[in-house]
């Protein structure tokens, strides 16, 4: 992750800007990371402008995971676990770099920013792209079921995610069907309503593979970290429409 080594090393986060930057900041300051290892990290240089959108992205996304286990008053067990999963699991992060994730989520969760100001700012510097931020919505409905409820705080915080980040249509309950165990979840992958024609999945199909190409949505700004999403969205993605071309020929 160059852009971390940058930021380690003096590219400090208000170059970023808005309450992202201010974040990075503030999370680097608290976290626990020995000045030795630290030094180890740095790195020389600006931060490029895809940089700076990878490292927006993550930030957010941490911070927008304290906001939402933090919804119903509480931090509960299944959250935390869930969060650890991720950043293990998914990411994949080496033990520096989920110490400062940690400080971006526990930082996020306890401060005064709404969780508004930093959907909007990442759905601001990834408005061309409007598969990452549907990916991160996702990604936000993902955590909020951790722990198997759906609290009304949770659920307050998804149906104003969706406007926050610039995304249109039923984009809520287009993805809340994507939890379902029935074919309404395959129609959901691929953005539909349940019985669309061959002809109007196909074309959606063709649309969404292209636009979730792993190497694409990398190159688009999303952080090589979280390849393993896009890479798992690209499957789904082909795994909705075979199911729904199988249900269709039965």
């Amino acid at each position: 992750m160059s852009w971390f080594g940058k930021i380690m090393g003096g590219s400090v986060g208000f170059m970023l800007g808005g309450p992202i930057g201010a974040l990075v900041g503030v999370s680097l300051g608290h976290s626990l990371i020995d000045d030795k290892v630290r030094s180890s990290y740095a790195e020389r240089g600006q931060l490029t402008g895809q940089e700076q959108r990878q490292a927006v992205f993550f930030t957010a996304t941490f911070a927008m995971f304290g906001k939402m286990a933090k919804a119903d008053g509480q931090v509960c067990d299944d959250e935390i676990k869930a969060v650890r999963c991720f950043m293990q699991d998914k990411l994949r992060l080496d033990a520096v770099t989920q110490q400062f994730a940690i400080g971006v989520f526990n930082e996020a969760k306890d401060n005064n920013t709404p969780f508004e100001d930093y959907a909007r700012q990442l759905g601001q510097v990834f408005q061309a792209e409007p598969q990452l931020r549907m990916m991160f919505f996702e990604m936000l409905f993902t955590l909020a079921l951790a722990d198997g409820v759906l609290h009304p705080a949770e659920d307050s915080m998804l149906r104003a995610a969706p406007g926050l980040l610039g995304l249109h249509g039923n984009v809520y309950e287009t993805v809340k069907r994507q939890f379902v165990s029935d074919v309404s979840h395959h129609y959901a992958m691929l953005g539909l309503e349940n019985g669309a024609d061959i002809a109007t999945v196909k074309k959606a199909y063709r649309k969404l593979v292209s636009e979730y190409h792993p190497d694409k949505v990398i190159s688009k700004g999303l952080p090589e970290d979280f390849i393993k999403f896009a890479e798992e969205k690209f499957r789904e993605i082909n795994e909705a429409y075979e199911a729904i071309k199988k249900s269709k020929s039965t």
